[in-house]
């Protein structure tokens, strides 16, 4: 059975076929949709939806998911879209598991990306020290943060970048 999961209200949802990803559908304009099925991209009408999918395609199926508002808040650069919000911090990933920890006696909003994962993220912008410099590092794995030092974390991206580049002269790389 061929059903969708919305990701992001009325304009991204996933297509499955029990249970199984095999696509995406997104919206363009009113009657314009970007499908694409087993990597072939195609934009259809709703029309072209209704009559391969069945009428109720872009409905939620009877167990939704957790849904989330676009914020549009940028362009498409990677450090840029949120998907969801935890404690005033971004995410790039719709956030399910949220927790607080503690690291370097700093408090880091985490989440997973599904119901059942056990990777954790950290929510935000943070400076990350690697070893050749300090970079960027937006919403990634926590066990990068276990593993490198960090500044952060920052809820914009202007605020990490100006901080992770005093962080590079204070260091003298």
């Amino acid at each position: 059975m061929i059903y969708t999961t919305e990701i992001i209200k009325d304009k991204f949802w996933i297509v499955e076929d029990t249970g199984v990803k095999i696509g995406t559908i997104r919206k363009c304009s009113s009657d314009d949709f970007e499908l694409n099925i087993q990597s072939v991209n195609e934009h259809v009408s709703i029309s072209v939806l209704t009559s391969r999918f069945g009428e109720k395609i872009l409905e939620a199926k009877e167990t939704p998911k957790k849904i989330v508002e676009e914020k549009g808040i940028g362009s498409h650069d990677g450090l840029n879209i949120s998907l969801a919000e935890i404690d005033g911090y971004p995410s790039k990933h719709v956030a399910y598991n949220i927790e607080t920890v503690e690291k370097n006696g700093k408090q880091i909003p985490t989440y997973t990306k599904t119901e059942t994962s056990k990777v954790k993220y950290a929510a935000g912008f943070y400076g990350v020290r690697y070893p050749t410099d300090w970079r960027w590092f937006y919403a990634g794995k926590l066990e990068t943060l276990n593993t490198y030092d960090f500044i952060g974390p920052f809820k914009t991206k202007s605020e990490m970048a100006t901080e992770t580049l005093l962080q590079n002269r204070r260091d003298g790389l």
